[in-house]
């Protein structure tokens, strides 16, 4: 089932997903918005997460579904959520929520789309979303910025 549907719903997720991240105090370190779901990797405090993202996902729901013309849920279940403890799997989640887009065939690379923090995260766009912080995502890979994008690129680009 469609999430997104044009650019409106997108950017209409992304306001919400930014009001969301300010009322909860969430961090977004990385995301992920595709056609039928989306990805977040946020830091929580441990009472935040389901009241952010029952505000988040029902306020979204409702709107997409007066504007399209529809009813009932978005997503098939609840949101599912996994700790992320280190490093290794860190990268791992980074390099799955990056590549998704392509593996669903939706775009040939990773920085081909727009939806996602892997832009601006990889240097490729100097504006990116400004309710992600990529400094927790790079200094994993290096300390040094620059020697950090290289490779998070090539480990994200590498198939």
């Amino acid at each position: 089932m469609e999430m997104f549907r044009d650019d409106f719903d997108f950017t209409d997720f992304c306001r919400r997903l930014l009001r969301t991240i300010n009322r909860y105090s969430w961090t977004c370190h990385f995301f992920c918005l595709m056609t039928t779901h989306y990805h977040l990797l946020l830091e929580v405090e441990e009472d935040a997460l389901q009241p952010g993202m029952h505000e988040l996902n029902g306020e979204y729901a409702q709107e997409f579904n007066r504007r399209w013309g529809r009813a009932g849920h978005l997503r098939g279940g609840p949101y599912g959520a996994k700790l992320v403890s280190t490093d290794e799997h860190l990268f791992e989640v980074v390099r799955y929520i990056a590549r998704n887009p392509v593996e669903a065939g939706m775009c040939e690379r990773p920085a081909d789309w727009t939806w996602s923090s892997y832009r601006g995260c990889a240097g490729y766009d100097d504006d990116g979303f400004p309710f992600v912080t990529n400094d927790f995502v790079l200094s994993s890979f290096h300390e040094d910025r620059t020697r950090a994008i290289r490779l998070l690129r090539a480990f994200v680009e590498l198939e």
